[in-house]
């Protein structure tokens, strides 16, 4: 639970054209503590200002919102295909010296440089490592099929106004709520209800309290999503997969309450706060691998999250460290042409995935439309039934996003939205997907989809579609643009993104084969890693005072 799930209507600040970063705000109004300048081969620093930004496909607004076989786990890929340079052969380049050169003189400071790239090279390998192997659940739990609610009774008056118009719950700070948690302060508000924070009076732990609007519909889901969080409680108890845990739920007022620990910023909220300057590829890497591990343990439990982004992705710490950037910002499109002289990078990259109230059980009834639009499979556009590969889909969206600090598919319409993933992609939509569209012919029942294809292929631009949607699609660039094969890193992480973005469901690469992909195995060493390093010192440096006293 975080202020990010109730508040759909901040995401759209995204949307809009980047004004320029007011860096005191940046800075949380003090000077900042500490600016860390490292020069690396990620992106060269710009040899003329930037000119001035284009407005961005930005004006346009989210909204959130059948079956085909498949199973989560395809026949696993090999990589012997790629021309890129594997891990192994990097390291022989490293070992290997050119003829002729001569052995450098190793001084103190020397010394002191290659201790700092070891301890680097060493939190790389150490928070990828400790997140460890997928491990599936040794006894898959049966799902649950109903979750006891229980009713705590209300110490207040009778009389006193407990909903407001709509049935949200009023909240008032340092009140009760469920006989023992004090509420702190709104989180945040959205259609299901608010959230909370609040302290446990008997533990003293902060916890977020989703308080659901005592509105029938919305108590149903409630449940539902109660549902799926035992499920996940049961299958992992110790919260490896890094899957929101349910600590309990009660009904108080008419309200049922979920509680759950309270974490910290999402990555959509950190990325806005520090002017949407992406994230360095280490951090990128671990979100992925940590992601990954969370979606194979869902598929696992036969579960398909439906809503992943990153208002749904909560970090453990969002502490940072302010690092020099001065660089033009990667972009997915033409129109946009952004720099930055800083940016804001986490000491720690660990998270967790949260809302769980519109996961589906594959063997249960499936909604038509599912995903926040910017994140929606194409199967789920084409109305030709979804599952799994769905979220695979979405964090394929997502990484880019990181990568680039915007939204990779910043559109409302379903035309226009298909004309933009064939233009990413660099191919058409697959005949064998446009004639499932195309089965129901011009019958009543017909799929809305079919619209849109004429003689097996997208038949985008029409002649009604606007101008400004044109100019839109023919700005998105091609995968290999937006991250550009300069480095093994960069070929690998493009490779991973490819097999991600497949257009047949059933050809997309499962979680479980992603999280064996070579890219998880190719180190970084970036602002990332730097900051790593600069959390292990601080966190050696405070036990040490610790332990002289």
């Amino acid at each position: 639970m975080s202020p990010a799930q109730a508040s759909a209507g901040a995401v759209d600040d995204r949307r809009r054209a980047k004004p320029a970063v007011d860096w005191v705000q940046f800075f949380g109004g003090q000077p900042p503590r500490e600016i860390i300048t490292i020069h690396d081969d990620d992106s060269p620093c710009p040899e003329q200002p930037p000119e001035p930004a284009v407005p961005h496909h930005a004006d346009k607004r989210r909204r959130t919102n059948g079956n085909a076989a498949y199973s989560t786990t395809h026949t696993p890929y090999s990589y012997n295909g790629s021309s890129a340079a594997t891990p192994a052969t990097m390291a022989n380049r490293h070992e290997t010296a050119q003829t002729g050169q001569k052995r450098k003189r190793i001084t103190r400071e020397s010394e002191r440089e290659r201790k700092r790239v070891e301890a680097a090279h060493s939190s790389a390998t150490g928070y990828l490592a400790q997140y460890g192997d997928y491990i599936p659940p040794p006894r898959l739990p049966k799902k649950q099929r109903e979750v006891y609610v229980p009713v705590i009774a209300a110490r207040s008056k009778p009389n006193e106004p407990v909903d407001d118009e709509e049935g949200h719950y009023i909240v008032h700070e340092r009140s009760t709520i469920g006989g023992k948690f004090t509420i702190v302060k709104l989180l945040g508000q959205g259609t299901f209800g608010k959230v909370v924070e609040a302290v446990d009076s008997r533990t003293r732990d902060k916890v977020a309290i989703k308080i659901i609007r005592s509105v029938q519909k919305y108590r149903d889901a409630s449940r539902i999503e109660l549902r799926v969080l035992q499920t996940i409680r049961a299958a992992d108890e110790h919260n490896r997969n890094r899957c929101i845990q349910l600590r309990e739920c009660f009904d108080y007022r008419g309200h049922i309450c979920i509680v759950t620990p309270l974490l910290g910023l999402s990555v959509f909220d950190f990325l806005k706060q520090g002017g949407f300057v992406p994230f360095p590829g280490s951090h990128i890497q671990a979100f992925a691998r940590q992601l990954l591990g969370s979606i194979a343990f869902l598929h696992d439990l036969n579960l398909i999250h439906t809503d992943l982004k990153p208002e749904n992705i909560l970090l453990l710490s969002h502490e940072y460290q302010a690092f020099t950037y001065n660089r033009n910002i990667p972009s997915s499109s033409t129109l946009s042409n952004r720099s930055a002289k800083f940016r804001r990078v986490l000491m720690s990259p660990h998270i967790n995935l949260i809302d769980f109230g519109s996961a589906t059980f594959d063997d249960e009834y499936h909604s038509s439309v599912v995903s926040t639009r910017h994140y929606r499979a194409p199967e789920i556009i084409m109305g030709i039934g979804w599952t799994f590969p769905i979220d695979l889909w979405s964090l394929g969206c997502i990484l880019v996003e990181c990568w680039t600090g915007d939204a990779l598919f910043q559109t409302h319409d379903c035309y226009e939205h298909l004309a933009m993933m064939e233009a990413v992609i660099g191919e058409p939509i697959d005949r064998s997907l446009i004639r499932q569209v195309n089965r129901g012919g011009r019958r009543a029942d017909a799929n809305s989809a079919a619209r849109f294809f004429k003689n097996g292929q997208l038949s985008y631009p029409a002649a009604e579609t606007p101008k400004q949607s044109k100019k839109y699609v023919r700005a998105m660039k091609r995968l290999e643009e937006i991250i550009p094969p300069t480095s093994t890193f960069n070929t690998l992480f493009l490779d991973l993104l490819r097999r991600i973005f497949v257009f047949d469901p059933k050809r997309r690469i499962t979680a479980r084969e992603a999280l064996k992909h070579p890219w998880f195995q190719e180190l970084v060493q970036d602002d990332g890693t730097e900051a790593s390093r600069i959390k292990y010192e601080r966190d050696h440096l405070a036990e040490r005072s610790r332990g002289r006293r």
